[in-house]
């Protein structure tokens, strides 16, 4: 097995698909830029349902890591535990979360309970049959279960039902629209923070806390990171929504406990390789685990480079310390 040959393991995306699919292009190029930076040669196997092809081209190429960059099969992205899966299966090395933590943590439902299980402060979740937990007057965003990128958030995302019915109705329109499951989660009104972690020998390494702000959205329109913020670079919200390393002495509190808060998410949820964990904070200062991202963007501009750089640590070193966690 060559030390020194890398495969970039993708799903197979159309030219013509939703600009958060097409990212997965601009991550690849970075990665492989990087590899050839370290004296990686490479080659990209497309992941999907035709298993036997894929073993095929693993085989043949003999590579001595696999940099996992699967996001979907056959566009769903509660299916890519599966990659990891059949690797860890078939012996292979490979980059980034485990099957196990991608399997936890892409089922939002599934990641929120153990969260709550382990004592990780979350916001409470509700999804059709559990709508008797309904607190009156409060505000719900709703949101896809399996899917990243914020797929179908918008500033209608969040709304404040009279009674479950009448988010049971929202939920399956949303459903009904993207394909997808949705379900709703009480909105917390405050501050939106994360924070990127690397593995370091199997341990979390915590990097600095990224504050997103969200500039000149006055009082009408909703403080969050929705489809338009992260994807449409013409709009109000993708241009508004700036991410900020620089704080105030008086955060340093808070800064402390989301690092403490994120290490208990990589421990508690078994994660490795790199990953990043979403906050709010509320108006009280009380810290929200919103959602942990075992496959999170890596491209040039994404939160986990920006992260890294404020770090000390290149694109290119990053890279590095993934291979290396792979193989160690």
């Amino acid at each position: 097995m060559s030390e020194r040959i890398a495969v970039l393991l993708h799903n197979p995306v159309d030219p013509n698909a939703r600009k958060d699919d097409l990212d997965l292009f601009e991550e690849m190029q970075a990665v492989e830029s990087a590899l050839e930076s370290l004296g990686w040669r490479h080659t990209r196997i497309v992941f999907d349902t035709d298993i036997a092809r894929v073993k095929r081209e693993l085989d043949a190429v003999k590579a001595g890591v696999v940099f996992n960059l699967v996001e979907t099969l056959e566009g769903k992205g509660s299916h890519q535990y599966l990659a990891p899966a059949l690797l860890e299966h078939w012996g292979i090395k490979y980059t980034g979360g485990t099957a196990e933590s991608l399997f936890i943590t892409t089922d939002k439902l599934l990641a929120k309970e153990l969260l709550t299980l382990n004592r990780i402060p979350t916001p409470e979740c509700f999804c059709p049959g559990r709508f008797e937990q309904l607190v009156p007057d409060a505000r719900y965003i709703v949101k896809a279960v399996d899917e990243d990128a914020s797929l179908g958030m918008d500033a209608k995302s969040i709304l404040t039902p009279s009674k479950g019915d009448d988010l049971a109705a929202f939920i399956r329109e949303k459903e009904k629209a993207h394909g997808v499951r949705f379900f709703a989660e009480r909105f917390i009104e405050g501050r939106e923070f994360n924070l990127t972690v690397l593995g370091m020998n199997g341990a979390p390494q915590i990097l600095s806390p990224a504050e997103i702000r969200f500039v000149n959205f006055g009082d009408k329109r909703p403080k969050i990171v929705d489809y338009r913020a992260k994807w449409e670079e013409k709009s109000f919200e993708y241009k508004n929504t700036q991410r900020s390393f620089d704080f105030p002495p008086e955060d340093a509190l808070l800064l402390a406990r989301l690092g403490e808060l994120a290490g208990q998410c990589w421990r508690e949820l078994r994660l490795a390789g790199y990953a990043r964990v979403d906050f709010r904070v509320d108006e009280q200062g009380g810290p929200w685990v919103l959602e942990v991202n075992v496959n999170p963007c890596i491209t040039h501009y994404g939160g986990v480079a920006a992260a890294c750089e404020r770090a000390g640590i290149s694109y290119v070193r990053f890279i590095e310390r993934v291979v290396a966690e792979a193989l160690r």
